[in-house]
């Protein structure tokens, strides 16, 4: 008899599927019911199954002859053929059942024997119980989980309510802010975190979008096959999210900064944390979101799944620790930055190797940061032995013009004039008192300005010098005028103060003009030491220099003697040379030329910028660009000390640096 309502279908189908068969015949009932999920037509597969295995499977009638038995004496098995089943009765199943069955539920132990050997009973098998069918493992996962509905017969589970309910948690107010804040997380965070902290935070944010978008699919009730097709980077997403233990604190301990960084996104914050903490959580809930990756694979494959499964299968990589996972825009920006944090490394590393070079090449500085002047000495008493009268070779008139800077401007001043200034105006006799040449070292004209403004200065001094020859005026008040413009107001000290001034930065400018020339040969020898020199480089060692310009060169003639009247007789011409920038750039530091006095401590400065520079370029590429050198035992120094024991009164010119 053919059902005909759907409910009484029902009854009809449990009742046939509750016929106790063997394993093999059972099996081909569960094939057969898989074509179909209409009651219906479940119905006539499992007669047409029954039908087709009892007729293959019935005895033969020789068989009753050898027995000795008339045939119509035999025990028949009732067979409920499709046209010839009765029609169903609520509650009696035994009505669906063969005659065996029927014995068998005589015999208890027999039955239960039967139970074991199929996994479990009639309904256990029905309901997805048995041990080792996986139905009875899909049951128990979607019980445990609150994924699954595994339905009246357990043989069409879907998924359950409550997994909609888990992507659709989030309310717009909260969602779409969460979603502004994570974009500019991706667009600017490289700007502020490492690559690890960037690319945590990034694929979180792949992740939550991904998410997000699936609550329209959640809400068309799409298939389990289209969701899983549809949510596969955001499985991916998970994954790799999950794979850090590290990710929640990494997110919750850095995303507020990147929020705060934007105005509008400010008063939002405690609605994106909302959201955060929700994405976040989604392994604490139930059900918890790979649960629910999960329930839908054993729908979508009718086969029972596990999460560590469904990662092996996804075969997603870790996140990246040392590169930034990020959009080629954004790679490229970072690239960019890291090129011009490289530059700016470079730019100030070979200025902090300068400055070091100037401090140690030309300055006496002590482990305390004080520079010594002591070479004063030696110029004040060999100019006044060949430049003074008798009369004014005594320590007192020495101390006089040791402590006046009016009186020491004036006798260095013509200390360069005497002694230094030929070496770059003309020919140099070169060689030894028996045999010399004259010989060529600068093109004339080529310090031109300088030796103008040298003559120009000693005149200014001379005739101020002569004109108030009685006036005293100290290094420590020359300090405090050059500092606070006082002088202005006293029309003899203004004269002289600006005086001092042009001479401090004159002494300043001309020591870095000649120091490009001794750096540019220092190179050179550099190179040569290596075993790279070349011909160009080896040409200049008896070429004129005619222009002043940072180039590998050597000074001409370096490493003849200098043959002179004066206390450089018997120098060599690249001793010289140091000499006279040693003692252009101590003269502006006791003169307080700015420029100069700043090169001594920018050191400081720049090793501060190098530490960042340095730290900002290791947080972009988790690597080291250089070994940052060790600062100077001075940089902490105070750069000022009035309280000074130097032989030579220059109060407090000779301060720390």
């Amino acid at each position: 008899m053919t059902p005909v309502s759907r409910t009484e279908a029902h009854r009809v189908f449990a009742d046939l599927y509750r016929k106790t068969r063997t394993p093999e015949h059972q099996q081909l009932i569960d094939e057969a019911i898989l074509k179909s999920n209409d009651v219906f037509i479940r119905i006539d597969l499992i007669r047409k199954v029954d039908e087709d295995f009892e007729s293959k499977n019935k005895p033969k009638k020789e068989d009753n002859r050898d027995r000795g038995l008339p045939e119509k004496e035999q025990p028949r098995r009732e067979v409920i053929s499709r046209t010839q089943t009765p029609d169903p009765k609520p509650k009696r199943s035994s009505d669906l059942v063969t005659v065996d069955s029927a014995k068998q539920k005589q015999n208890p132990a027999k039955k239960r024997a039967i139970e074991q050997r199929q996994g479990g009973g009639l309904l256990a098998g029905l309901f997805g119980g048995g041990a080792g069918n996986p139905n009875n493992s899909i049951g128990k996962f979607g019980k445990d989980t609150g994924t699954i509905d595994i339905g009246l017969f357990g043989r069409n589970p879907t998924i359950s309510n409550n997994v909609e309910k888990l992507f659709r948690g989030m309310k717009e107010d909260v969602l779409i802010p969460t979603i502004q804040a994570l974009r500019v997380s991706e667009q600017q965070g490289w700007r502020i975190w490492t690559p690890l902290v960037y690319n945590i935070i990034n694929n979180f944010n792949k992740f939550f979008n991904a998410f997000a978008s699936l609550d329209a699919l959640i809400l068309d009730k799409i298939s389990a096959d289209i969701f899983l097709e549809r949510s596969l980077k955001m499985q991916m997403f998970y994954v790799r999210f999950l794979q850090r233990n590290d990710a929640n604190d990494i997110i919750l301990s850095n995303l507020p900064d990147i929020v705060k960084m934007d105005d509008k996104l400010t008063p939002k914050l405690s609605k994106i944390m909302e959201g955060v903490n929700y994405a976040l959580n989604l392994e604490n809930t139930k059900p918890k979101l790979s649960d629910a990756i999960t329930a839908f694979y054993i729908v979508a494959k009718k086969k029972m799944f596990t999460w560590p499964e469904i990662i092996t299968d996804l075969r997603v990589p870790p996140i990246q620790e040392h590169k930034f996972q990020a959009a080629r825009e954004i790679q490229k920006e970072v690239e960019i930055t890291v090129a011009k944090l490289s530059d700016d490394i470079n730019t100030r590393s070979f200025k902090k190797e300068e400055l070091q070079n100037l401090r140690t090449r030309y300055f006496s500085i002590d482990d305390k940061g004080k520079i010594s002047f002591d070479f004063l000495n030696v110029v004040v008493d060999d100019f006044m032995a060949h430049h003074m009268p008798e009369s004014a070779k005594s320590q007192t008139v020495k101390n006089s013009y040791k402590s006046q800077p009016h009186r020491l401007v004036y006798l260095l001043l013509r200390d360069l004039q005497t002694v230094y200034i030929n070496l770059i105006e003309g020919y140099v006799r070169l060689g030894d008192k028996n045999q010399n040449q004259e010989l060529l070292l600068i093109q004339p004209g080529l310090f031109r300005n300088e030796i103008d403004q040298l003559n120009s200065l000693v005149r200014t001094i001379d005739n101020f010098n002569k004109k108030f020859p009685s006036f005293q005026y100290s290094f420590q008040q020359y300090g405090m005028d050059n500092s606070t413009g006082n002088a202005a107001n006293d029309q003899i000290a203004g004269t002289i103060v600006l005086a001092l001034q042009e001479s401090s930065e004159f002494f300043g400018s001309f020591a870095g003009k000649l120091n490009i020339i001794v750096e540019n040969h220092l190179m050179a020898k550099a190179t040569e030491a290596k075993g790279k020199v070349n011909d160009k480089i080896v040409s200049t060692k008896d070429k004129v220099i005619e222009e002043v310009k940072i180039a590998q060169r050597f000074i001409p003639h370096f490493d003849k003697s200098v043959v002179a009247k004066e206390r450089i007789n018997g120098m060599k011409v690249e001793d010289v040379f140091v000499q006279f920038t040693k003692y252009l750039y101590n003269y502006a530091v006791i003169f307080k030329d700015p420029a100069t006095t700043s090169k001594l401590t920018a050191h400081r400065k720049i090793e501060q910028e190098l530490i960042k520079l340095n730290k900002e370029y290791e947080r972009l590429t988790y690597s080291t660009f250089n070994k940052e050198a060790d600062g100077d035992s001075s940089s902490s120094e105070s750069s000022e000390n009035k309280n000074t024991s130097d032989p030579i009164d220059l109060s407090d010119t000779e301060g720390e640096t």
